[in-house]
């Protein structure tokens, strides 16, 4: 039997993420269920861990429809980790997490997560890894006619 061409494999890759995900809705409440989709894992307290760079790999177009098994992660809590972008001030309220620590390619609104703090913190820069849990939002914020953030963790808590 041959391989399945690219292309298909490509077609096949969002439909088995999407299904995957549409059965953790289903069974979110039973414990100990692991999600396929390499970005999207079903974690405990039903946290997803996401990968950055999977939300980075999508092909994101401004008003385009997102793929649903990025779409099926808004409301969600999530777990993902990153870095706190370079430039960030400190005494901030709010601060984009990248996938590397030079904070490199954040000029595309899928490159980043737009972090709110843990209720009463702030920005204190580090440039070390960070874990966010939190509530996620997905969908484009604009401002000034352009795109914001694509994006939006509301932290729950943040670890080193």
């Amino acid at each position: 039997m041959s391989q399945p061409s690219p292309a298909r494999s490509a077609m096949i890759r969002p439909l088995a993420a999407t299904l995957s995900i549409l059965a953790l809705s289903s069974a979110a409440a039973v414990p100990n269920v692991a999600a396929s989709h390499p970005s999207v894992e079903f974690a405990r307290e039903e946290a997803f861990e996401v990968r950055l760079v999977e939300l980075m790999s999508i092909d994101y177009r401004r008003g385009r429809k997102l793929p649903d098994w990025v779409l099926a992660l808004d409301g969600r809590t999530v777990r993902i980790e990153g870095y706190m972008a370079i430039g960030t001030p400190e005494g901030e309220e709010r601060f984009e997490l990248v996938w590397d620590s030079c904070g490199c390619g954040t000029s595309q609104p899928h490159h980043f997560v737009e972090v709110t703090m843990p209720e009463g913190d702030t920005t204190e820069f580090t440039p070390d890894l960070l874990i966010a849990e939190g509530r996620f939002s997905v969908g484009e914020v604009l401002e000034d006619g352009f795109v914001k953030s694509l994006f939006r963790l509301h932290a729950e808590k943040i670890e080193e």
